[in-house]
């Protein structure tokens, strides 16, 4: 009796690690930090471990540790893929944009690297969303976003851009509104739900404006959640169970 028992644990066990729980995924809500001005190198967060890092229509480039790596993409794209991180835009184009740098200070003043990161940017062709879905991720795990925008070369104001994952948070991209002003950076936790898929919107604040993304970076913070500790235990437990089952 003892020996069905054991074997029909297993059995649902295993009956739950076949789920595909990406047909039940959850968007969890991103609690976002207080919009920062850039800075200097500092900025960039190295909490953690790196999941993935990009310069959007960029050069590899290194800021303070971090490898971010150059995302550029055909002219006139709806849907960019590199790994677990997918850009979409919906009615119209995501496009690439350049010439975000300037030779004045502040810009002037950032490092080169921070410069060359700071100077390229995704964009669209009309105020349209550009949705971010990052998939893969481990559920119950702990992760920080980071994202920055910035245009030295646009003393234009009011160019904002909202982040949206249940909770939302806007950026300025130049702060100052002057040649070489520069613009903020934000960092929002959250922790992956069930699916392990997590998506963020990009917008506009009006009709004026096109969601602008420069550069961004995930990490997984050292810590597991409760439930990712749990699904650790449990999976131990199997391989115990099905070592003495063999015996």
């Amino acid at each position: 009796m003892a020996r069905k028992f054991l074997l029909f644990n297993v059995a649902a066990a295993l009956m739950v690690a076949a789920i595909d729980t990406s047909a039940f995924a959850v968007n969890a809500p991103i609690v976002w930090g207080n919009p920062t001005t850039i800075s200097g190198d500092s900025d960039v967060n190295t909490d953690g471990t790196l999941v993935a890092a990009f310069n959007l229509n960029g050069a590899d480039v290194t800021v303070n540790g971090v490898t971010f790596t150059g995302l550029i993409y055909p002219f006139m794209a709806t849907t960019v893929t590199s790994g677990n991180f997918t850009f979409t835009e919906s009615p119209g184009h995501l496009l690439a944009e350049s010439a975000f740098g300037s030779g004045s200070a502040p810009f002037s003043n950032l490092s080169a690297n921070y410069q060359t990161l700071l100077s390229t940017a995704m964009s669209t062709d009309d105020n349209n969303t550009i949705t971010l879905t990052m998939s893969g991720l481990v559920v119950g795990q702990q992760y920080e976003f980071q994202w920055w925008l910035s245009d030295a070369n646009s003393p234009t104001s009011g160019f904002l851009t909202t982040a949206t994952a249940t909770n939302s948070v806007s950026l300025d991209d130049n702060t100052t509104n002057t040649n070489g002003g520069v613009g903020q950076f934000v960092i929002g936790t959250f922790t992956a739900a069930a699916g392990g898929q997590e998506t963020i919107t990009f917008n506009g604040i009006d009709a004026n404006n096109a969601p602008t993304i420069d550069a961004l970076q995930l990490r997984a913070v050292p810590e597991p959640s409760t439930w990712a500790q749990l699904m650790t235990g449990a999976a131990l437990l199997g391989a115990i169970i099905r070592q003495k089952l063999r015996r």
